[in-house]
């Protein structure tokens, strides 16, 4: 037992001293309720089948008694027949009552019979003995009334039908129906010394339960107290070296301190836990400060790009400002050319050979209906572009030093427009836009903001199938105050990521695809930049609800009460 106290980790003595506590614990309850669960079981459904024996025999009892007392009415009632038939009527109920109860008992008996039931052998025998008697004893009553006829008798004719009546009052058949009752007696009160029984026994056995369970109890606490006092010797020494290594490191900042290692037990083991520990502190810092050079690189990098892009939306924006410009132009001259073209048609009736032959060729009916629609078509994609420039020369915008006025509907349609190469034909966006009125804020920052949720959206609907839905909606909460709430039917967030999705470097993304800064970048724009709110509600495999509420009048910091 020495040998294998001191293989075990101090770890182990505490797990197994403690489950052997529990198990005590667990174990002497167990078997407490269990035992006592069982005697108390076999009391109650003793205790029961008694109370049941004794409702059912005191019926029969009653019953008896009454049939006995309406039975010796007769005989001075003999001269007053309505009197006699109502006496009748009562034995007659009480005769049914007593063959009804009768099988009841010899049912009870047969159908519930009890284990190591005392009275189970003095029923039987007493089901036996009177089986027959209730039945004979009504039917030679019946008889006698029938021979007798009361309703008819004469009056000289009383006394011999009182005679008849009172001798048979003192039959065999009466007196063993009378028997009958006395021994029903004795199985009564042979039932009340079963149901004492059982009583006793209830007793007996919650007063095993509690001892056996008071008995683990005390045993479970004497066990604890040895294992805290061996569990606290063994751990409380080597503890205090290791507590002496991790002050000094604490002490002097220095990270390439090492605690010794000079045991392989649990003190062997929080060396190494500690030496790791300061290894891991110190490649964190380093981690940390890599990042934090690479995250002020991106960001120069962001501001060089924007500005960039600044720059070659403006360049495009002239070449396409003149594309759109001329082709209304274009499209006048052509119409122009046309109808000239028409006018020869009308003019000339016969052309030469030549010309119809060339007319023929390039199909001028076709050309007069097909040069409007494509003309038509550079329009539009002259006008997209113009809309596409203006839309990333407002996200590109640098961060303006003081707030403006922004149409927060401008501003989304614009962030959709940019996104629109990411929306496919299966992803649907609907805008429910309210009556809100421009608020003051930072436009290149809230487009920063639309672009990092919607696009968060669109990255959830590609996870899904089926329906894919961004619901855009834009409310005025009061006077003050605005909100916009994105949502989509994606696949939604885990509820033990939910609490930290606006932290820094966060993201269940891929290395290469996320960064962990939209969603926190995002949360500093609407708190701390514009004094708004940003909430997120959000239900795993049913999608995922961004809300956005923001103060009309820019008010940095200001919480929505």
């Amino acid at each position: 037992m020495a040998q294998l106290s001191r293989r075990l980790s101090i770890s182990n003595k505490i797990s197994y001293g403690y489950a052997l506590t529990l198990g005590i614990v667990v174990v002497g309850t167990t078997a407490g309720f269990t035992i006592g669960d069982s005697f108390e079981r076999t009391a109650r459904e003793q205790e029961e089948h008694a109370h049941q024996e004794i409702r059912l025999l005191h019926r029969l009892q009653t019953g008896i008694i009454q049939a006995r007392t309406h039975q010796q009415q007769f005989i001075p009632l003999m001269d007053e027949p309505e009197k006699l038939q109502e006496e009748y009527s009562h034995f007659l109920h009480h005769a049914a009552e007593i063959t009804k109860v009768f099988l009841e008992v010899k049912s009870f008996e047969e159908q519930a019979p009890l284990k190591d039931d005392p009275n189970s052998e003095d029923i039987e025998q007493f089901l036996q003995t009177y089986e027959d008697v209730p039945e004979i004893y009504f039917q030679q009553i019946n008889q006698l009334l029938k021979q007798i006829d009361p309703l008819n008798l004469k009056p000289g004719e009383i006394d011999a039908a009182q005679k008849i009546l009172l001798k048979f009052t003192n039959s065999s058949v009466a007196l063993k129906f009378d028997g009958f009752s006395d021994d029903l007696t004795e199985l009564i009160q042979s039932s009340y010394q079963e149901d004492a029984q059982a009583q006793t026994a209830l007793i007996a056995a919650e007063t095993i339960r509690v001892q056996i369970i008071a008995a683990s109890i005390f045993l479970s606490v004497v066990f604890a107290a040895l294992c805290a006092v061996f569990t606290s010797r063994a751990i409380a020494h080597p503890i205090l070296a290791a507590t002496d290594v991790a002050e000094r490191v604490t002490k002097e900042a220095n990270f390439d301190l090492q605690a010794p290692v000079t045991t392989k037990d649990e003190v062997g083991v929080l060396a190494t836990s500690l030496n790791q520990l300061i290894q891991q502190v110190k490649h964190l810092l380093e981690e940390q400060k890599a990042a934090t050079q690479t995250q002020l690189l991106q960001s120069e990098k962001m501001s060089s790009l924007g500005r960039m892009l600044a720059g070659v939306a403006h360049e495009i924006n002239n070449p396409v400002n003149f594309i759109y410009g001329n082709i209304i132009h274009a499209s006048e001259y052509i119409d122009e050319l046309i109808a000239l073209l028409e006018t020869y048609q009308n003019e000339v009736s016969n052309p030469s050979p030549n010309l119809q032959q060339q007319a023929d060729e390039i199909d001028i009916k076709f050309l007069k209906e097909d040069l409007p629609k494509l003309l038509q078509s550079m329009k539009f994609g002259a006008e997209r572009t113009r809309s596409i420039v203006l839309s990333l020369k407002d996200f590109s915008r640098l961060d303006q030093t003081k707030a403006t006025f922004v149409d927060l509907h401008a501003c989304i349609d614009s962030t959709l427009l940019i996104l629109n190469h990411r929306l496919n034909k299966e992803i649907a966006v609907q805008k429910n836009y309210g009556d809100i009125p421009p608020i003051e804020g930072y436009t290149s920052l809230l487009y920063q903001v639309f672009m990092n949720l919607l696009s968060n959206a669109i990255d959830a609907l590609e996870e899904v199938k089926g329906l894919q839905e961004i619901v855009i909606s834009t409310e005025l909460i009061d006077k003050d105050w605005v909100k916009v709430k994105i949502s989509d039917n994606g696949s939604g967030i885990a509820p033990e990521n939910q609490g930290k999705i606006f932290d820094t470097f966060f993201t269940t993304k891929p290395r290469s695809v996320g960064t962990g800064l939209g969603l926190s970048i995002s949360y500093q724009i609407v708190v701390e930049k514009h004094g708004g709110k940003l909430n997120c509600v959000s239900q795993l495999g049913k999608g995922t609800e961004f809300a956005i509420a923001l103060p009309v009048k820019h008010e940095p910091n200001k919480a929505l009460t």
